[in-house]
């Protein structure tokens, strides 16, 4: 049950991050820290969930090399590289190739609503330092702790993590 519990936390707090980086891009450092620490209980509770240990890490410090890359090169924030190396603690490496993929996808269709927005302005008076005042005012911005969210949340569903929680709360409620 706990571990159950922690899942849907960390589901929760995915939806927070993605809300908190389109009205401020920005991703709270807690929502990180939180999804980190998270995954060494739900680890401990739900065992047979997860692969070993060190797939969780590596898949971390995989994604955490990757997304330095690219906040050196500003293609990406260090809250987005901080946000996404702590979900892929969670994915495990079976599941980084799906979370790169469904990221990429879901960054790319962002990438396109960024250039709507500037050439259209369809936001009227949007929140001061938004995603879309932003780029209405002629910025670069786009909300990638989306794309990460939508990443993670398909890796979970094709590794079939999604799927052992739902049992499991299943199990839990009958």
């Amino acid at each position: 049950m706990p571990g159950v519990l922690l899942t849907m936390a960390v589901g929760v707090i995915t939806v927070l991050a993605c809300i908190s980086d389109v009205r401020g891009l920005r991703i709270p450092n807690l929502y990180v820290a939180l999804i980190f620490a998270a995954f060494f209980p739900a680890f401990i509770f739900m065992p047979d969930a997860f692969g070993t240990w060190w797939e969780h890490l590596g898949a971390m410090l995989v994604f955490l090399v990757i997304t330095y890359v690219m906040f050196v090169w500003n293609m990406l924030g260090a809250g987005d590289a901080k946000y996404g190396a702590a979900l892929a603690l969670w994915i495990g490496l079976q599941g980084l190739m799906p979370f790169v993929l469904y990221m990429a996808i879901v960054g790319g269709v962002l990438g396109v609503l960024s250039l709507v927005l500037r050439k259209y302005k369809p936001v009227k008076n949007p929140r001061v330092g938004s995603w879309a005042a932003t780029v209405q005012d002629g910025g670069n911005a786009v909300p990638y702790g989306i794309a990460i969210t939508a990443g993670a949340w398909g890796a979970i569903f094709h590794t079939g993590f999604a799927f052992h929680q739902l049992d499991e709360l299943i199990r839990i409620i009958h």
